[in-house]
């Protein structure tokens, strides 16, 4: 199968299949990523939709990267690697979006909330990816549910276990080791410290 989307199970048909993929409009192009769950994107044909500016932001749905461009907050462990493999994965590639009506179209910050989907270019739909599953998958994002429970919720708590059991990613012990800030190092003057005594 040409399709790399694990939503699809095994007893699907590739009819099935193709009917969702030819339900998807490849009607917009990734012009940048700001982090690892935040991108733009913007229509191939110019237009404004959605009553939104002609760049749009989108914020992916059911997932959570470490921080990188949160000014009140440090950059956490993994966040540079999951911005850069994001750039390298989507940006400049065909999209299409999937919203959610369990979500909402917004959130707080005006962004567009969606699930995206991207393939090279043209007409074909070969190697069409799974951009929010791409990431769970191979350890560059955790799974995220915020207020209410979204479309791929158990696929993308299946894949973030997978991950985490191959130590794929921010799970591995040489990286994060799945937690979003990195670890202190041992503070040898711990040791040199008396236990106190009760005079």
């Amino acid at each position: 199968s040409p399709y790399s989307l694990y939503l699809f199970p095994a007893s699907n048909s590739e009819k099935e299949k193709s009917f969702f993929i030819n339900d998807l409009k490849f009607d917009y192009k990734v012009v940048s990523v700001i982090d690892g769950d935040t991108l733009d994107i913007e229509r191939l044909d110019g237009n404004k939709v959605f009553n939104m500016d002609k760049i749009m932001r989108v914020r992916l749905i059911g997932i959570n990267t470490p921080e990188t461009v949160d000014p009140r907050k440090p950059v956490e462990c993994f966040g540079k690697e999951s911005s850069k493999y994001l750039k390298d994965l989507a940006n400049g590639k065909i999209a299409a979006i999937e919203l959610d009506d369990s979500q909402g179209f917004l959130d707080k910050y005006n962004r567009i909330l969606a699930y995206v989907y991207i393939k090279d270019s043209g007409f074909k739909n070969d190697n069409i990816l799974f951009v929010n599953e791409e990431e769970i998958k191979n350890g560059y994002a955790y799974e995220y549910t915020y207020n209410t429970p979204y479309k791929y919720k158990e696929e993308f708590k299946y894949m973030e276990n997978m991950a985490r059991q191959k130590y794929l990613g921010l799970w591995s012990p040489e990286t994060c080791n799945g937690l979003k800030s990195p670890v202190a190092p041992p503070n040898d003057s711990i040791n040199s410290i008396k236990p106190y005594k009760n005079n």
